[in-house]
């Protein structure tokens, strides 16, 4: 008789077939009761404790998982899902992790019935090209220009946070950010200094234009006339501004296929909220203190107690290099054998510094900020000449003051001009907050940089306000890139479910009716959810929703705060396109993803029985 051939390692865990592929659901159904409980307005908190012993008290799906450590290969993939919903959109990690998980769970019964998994896989993605179609069908254009619109929009995407008790402070704080860092083509244009200076009186009277003129176009008459028809024209939006530096090339491709009928024109070229807007979290006073600062706030201090700490219309240039005298780059020794000598090596670094800082001066600036240090010597010549210095400037906050004030980034003395000076800056001041010193950079024309100031009793509150303003700021950026919203309280997920269930029927036939029909199941589990939150009654809930949406009513939602069936065109919660779009992109993904996997070999050794 032959004997084994051994190929793979006995001692290590190995999972094949039927039995790591339902090993596989278990995790991810795990994971999704994790944060079942923080979706909606009565979301409960989670209180983490990391290894370090900080605590995170929050209810953002992302910020929860992200604490959790994991062994199992398949929870670990589901956490990067709430990961990518948050780099990409920055809202909806919850439900996509909830979704996702169930997506999982609605797969199990087919494979016990022997169903091939690719056979599952083809529905799913059958499903997930007729979701796309239906959001786009039910998606409603916004005018990103109205902002009681937009901040109702906000106040949708926030209302299920921990801020939701100061929900009017913290939308105007999103909106207002947003708005200030967003770049249209001409912005842009006057950014990268492509306008001639020549050029620059008609650049300047475009942007007036273009201040003037709506940034969305009126939306047709027949147009309006379907979506006054549909219920929307009244419908506050809540969008918010808030969201990735840049649409993605896939995301971008399916939602410039959205309805062209009423498409808005949009000009909008970069929302970079994540290297221009600064959330500075300041602990002590009340949080109804916070404020969008029109510039920049740093950390610093000046560098010499006499140089000027309040300066109007301040001329401000920004370095990159020292002004300390030059070393050489590697180990130098200098033998001098006579006294004379040694004073000359002296005399030499003290004009040497002399001569950087002459050559600032001819500029006149009234302030000068560095990357790097400012030696002593320096400061000496700077106070003499009038100018405030402040250095080891982060490179960040120097992009952040470069934007703001228009000037830029030099990275030796001797190559300074006249145009590398800021004069944008309306007045510099430094002040005195608990106890620490901050110098402000405000008042500033048109700055596409910007500050937000929190403040709060302590630092746990203050980084939960940080995390939900993050998710207000995407939401904002979403609208402004792709101007259409979805409605809220689990309508889109309603009328996703009662469509599919209708197309599995009509449309598909074979086996793969079975997990086609169960997409349209597991998009339930959204309205399901929040309705088991708000202490409703899912079962009769879930019924009259599904009549509503069976006779056309497709923006019929539940109230979060009751549990009950409730018309989100006069509940005003409304969703970006966007969130929506990615949502049940990334969940149908990962969920197939998982379902092709059939056998788990483990790194780890085998538990002795």
């Amino acid at each position: 008789m032959q004997s084994p051939v051994i190929v793979l390692n006995t001692s290590k865990q190995r999972e094949t077939g039927h039995r790591a592929q339902m090993s596989n659901i278990a995790a991810g159904k795990t994971v999704a009761d994790v944060v079942r409980t923080c979706l909606g307005p009565r979301a409960m908190l989670k209180m983490l404790l990391d290894p370090m012993g900080g605590i995170t008290m929050t209810n953002d799906g992302f910020a929860i998982l992200r604490e959790c450590e994991v062994a199992h290969p398949a929870a670990k993939s589901m956490i990067e899902l709430s990961r990518t919903q948050d780099d990409e959109v920055g809202d909806g990690t919850t439900s996509v992790i909830i979704l996702a998980g169930e997506m999982l769970a609605i797969a199990a019964p087919f494979l016990e019935r022997k169903i091939h998994p690719v056979v599952i896989l083809r529905a799913f993605q059958k499903a997930l090209e007729d979701s796309k179609e239906i959001l786009r069908e039910i998606a409603v254009p916004v005018d990103t220009t109205d902002r009681a619109k937009m901040l109702e929009l906000i106040k949708s995407a926030i209302g299920t946070k921990f801020v939701n008790r100061w929900n009017d402070l913290m939308c105007e704080l999103a909106l207002t950010a947003v708005q200030t860092v967003v770049c249209r083509e001409e912005d842009l244009d006057a950014l990268h200094g492509v306008a001639m200076d020549a050029d620059a009186p008609k650049a300047s009277a475009a942007g007036e234009a273009a201040e003037d003129k709506p940034a969305v176009a009126a939306i047709a008459d027949g147009a309006a006339a379907s979506a006054t028809a549909a219920g929307a024209a009244d419908a506050p939006s809540a969008a918010s501004d808030l969201g990735p530096a840049s649409v993605s090339e896939a995301q971008a491709s399916e939602l410039s296929t959205a309805p062209k009928a009423s498409a808005p024109d949009v000009d909008v070229r970069e929302v970079d909220i994540k290297r221009f807007v600064r959330v500075e979290k300041v602990p002590g006073g009340e949080i109804e203190e916070s404020r969008v600062l029109d510039g920049v706030m740093i950390n610093k201090d000046v560098v010499h107690p006499k140089m000027r700490r309040h300066i109007e219309n301040p001329r401000i240039i920004l370095l990159d290099c020292p002004l300390e005298y030059k070393k050489g780059e590697s180990q130098t020794n200098i033998e001098i054998s006579r006294e004379s000598d040694w004073s000359r090596v002296l005399e030499i670094e003290e004009e040497q510094i002399r001569s950087m800082c002459e050559k600032i001066a001819q500029l006149k600036p009234d302030l000068v900020i560095t990357e790097k240090g400012v030696s002593d010597l320096a400061q000496h010549y700077l106070v003499k000449e009038n100018i405030t210095a402040l250095r080891r400037m982060r490179k960040t906050d120097n992009n952040r003051i470069a934007r703001a004030t228009g000037a830029r980034i030099v990275t030796s003395v001797d190559e300074l001009k006249e145009q590398d000076v800021g004069t944008a800056c309306g007045l510099f001041s430094v002040e005195k907050i608990g106890d620490e010193y901050f110098s402000f950079l405000t008042k500033c024309k048109n700055p596409k940089a910007c500050t937000i100031l929190l403040r709060g009793p302590g630092k746990d509150t203050l980084n939960e306000i940080d995390r939900n303003l993050q998710d207000a700021m995407c939401v904002a950026r979403n609208v402004l890139f792709n101007p259409y919203l979805c409605p809220g309280g689990g309508a889109t997920e309603m009328a996703l479910s009662v469509q599919l269930a209708q197309r599995a029927k009509m449309n598909i036939d074979g086996i793969e009716q079975w997990p086609y029909g169960g997409v349209a199941e597991a998009m339930e589990v959204i309205p399901r959810t929040l309705i088991q939150n708000g202490g409703g009654n899912a079962i009769r809930t879930l019924t009259e929703l599904r009549a509503k949406h069976a006779a056309g009513l497709t923006t019929w939602g539940v109230d979060g705060e009751k549990g009950v069936p409730v018309d989100m065109n006069e509940y005003g919660v409304w969703e970006p396109l966007a969130v929506k779009m990615q949502t049940v992109k990334t969940a149908i993904d990962s969920a197939s993803l998982l379902l092709r996997v059939d056998d788990i070999v483990s790194g780890t050794a085998k538990k002795s029985d």
